[in-house]
């Protein structure tokens, strides 16, 4: 059973993630006032965790559809992911554990053909998904953004918590936690961490 051909489409995950911390940044550094820029920050968190959760599953889904059903190798390219990250992607689909081997009988040396694959996937519940192919490059790209713009919004809320609990403000953590709509450990988390990025 030779793999199915797709034509798919490999997002520029670098230049993606590259514009969106861009953008975050540009939109966070000209805030000055440290409450501002807190609740912008958890505002901007809070929306990319919404959309993570809303896309990864999808995406990981089409992927392993792809891979397990149609054989079509390199995803990890589309996903925007290291090699083994995506090997671990496939390794907990099929056994729920990231160490576990996919290749048949333990053998390191030994690929799954197509009709073991397919076996596989089945067994474990592996959903085919006929239009993977078309959709995998949008899920793939906007989960690449979300993570970007996350990840470039953290430090910003993790400096603005540690600057509203010092003078002048002296804001407690529950305040803090109010005003970003998060809980007081995260608040909490937050200033630390940006605590140990200062070298406390």
């Amino acid at each position: 059973m030779p793999a199915v051909h797709h034509n798919l489409t490999i997002p520029d995950h670098k230049t993606l993630r590259a514009e969106a911390e861009r953008q975050v940044k540009d939109e966070l550094g000209p805030i000055a006032r440290p409450d501002d820029r807190f609740k912008r920050a958890c505002e901007i968190v809070q929306q990319a965790d919404l959309e993570i959760a809303a896309h990864a599953e999808e995406r990981n889904q089409a992927a392993l559809s792809l891979w397990f059903y149609d054989g079509v190798r390199g995803l990890d390219r589309v996903l925007g992911i290291l090699p083994n990250a995506y090997t671990e992607m496939r390794r907990i689909a099929l056994h729920g554990d990231k160490k576990a081997t996919i290749n048949p009988g333990g053998d390191l040396n030994a690929r799954m053909n197509a009709e073991e694959r397919r076996a596989a996937a089945e067994k474990a519940g592996v959903p085919h998904i006929k239009d993977a192919a078309d959709r995998l490059p949008s899920l793939a790209a906007t989960v690449s953004v979300a993570t970007a713009r996350r990840k470039a919004a953290m430090p910003f809320l993790q400096d603005a918590a540690l600057v509203l609990t010092e003078e002048p403000y002296k804001w407690t953590t529950d305040r803090i936690a109010e005003l970003g709509d998060v809980t007081p450990k995260y608040a909490r988390d937050a200033k630390n961490a940006a605590k140990r990025r200062r070298g406390h």
